[in-house]
């Protein structure tokens, strides 16, 4: 596979072969959809600069055995971050509960720079999650984009696949767009849509939300709130 503008040349050659030896043409359902995924779920949160937080943590002891050695003596921790990936950010779920393991212990080590005990690393990344550090809610956006992917990652998983299951797409979309809806929008409002009228509810209007109390930003990040 290629570009996206040589894939969508491809699939127009492959129409006009078979339209040429068979006299049809092959149902055209769109460009990947599970693409349109990552990017939604990038479009939500890259607001926080989670990426940028879920790379520095990452790069910080990526082939650095001295800062790597340091950090295990300090927290007694043999795990590390992960490496973070751009363009599937669905995929991303292992890479954000290795972040969220990690995360006390990346404070221990940044604690310990900032009183000398240790080097500093005096990089981009270091400063990176220096500045993320001092986000009182980190903890809480980190367990808030774990609900969000664990919510996308069966619909992923069972469409990443060679089997027919082309049929079922469209309930399985609407019941995904549904529960992530509930989260903010009133429940009342979402029962018996279609799939085209869930896509015309006005998300941004205030009266079609549920109240700030209510809103379901998962257990995990009200557990964080709750501690703070």
């Amino acid at each position: 596979m290629d570009g996206p503008n040589v894939n969508l040349k491809l699939g127009d050659l492959l129409q006009k072969e078979h339209a040429e030896l068979y006299g049809a043409q092959l149902v055209k359902t769109g460009s990947c959809g599970l693409h349109t995924l990552h990017n939604a779920v990038k479009a939500g949160f890259t607001m926080w600069q989670l990426d940028k937080l879920l790379r520095a943590l990452h790069f910080l002891f990526h082939n650095v055995p001295a800062r790597r050695e340091d950090f295990t003596a300090l927290t007694g921790s043999t795990a590390f971050p992960l490496p973070f990936c751009g363009h599937r950010w669905v995929e991303n779920l292992p890479v954000a509960e290795r972040a969220t393991q990690v995360w006390p212990m990346i404070l221990k080590y940044v604690d310990a720079v900032k009183q000398k005990k240790l080097p500093n690393p005096g990089t981009a990344s270091y400063d990176t999650i220096e500045m993320a550090q001092a986000d009182p809610f980190i903890g809480a956006k980190l367990e808030f984009f774990l609900a969000i992917t664990r919510t996308f990652n069966p619909f992923l998983t069972k469409y990443q696949t060679d089997e027919p299951v082309l049929p079922f797409l469209a309930k399985d979309l609407s019941e995904l767009i549904k529960s992530l809806l509930r989260r903010f929008v009133k429940r009342e409002l979402l029962q018996d849509l279609t799939p085209l009228q869930l896509t015309k509810v006005e998300v941004t209007d205030e009266a079609n939300w549920v109240s700030v109390t209510n809103v379901d930003i998962g257990l995990g990040a009200e557990s964080v709130i709750k501690v703070m």
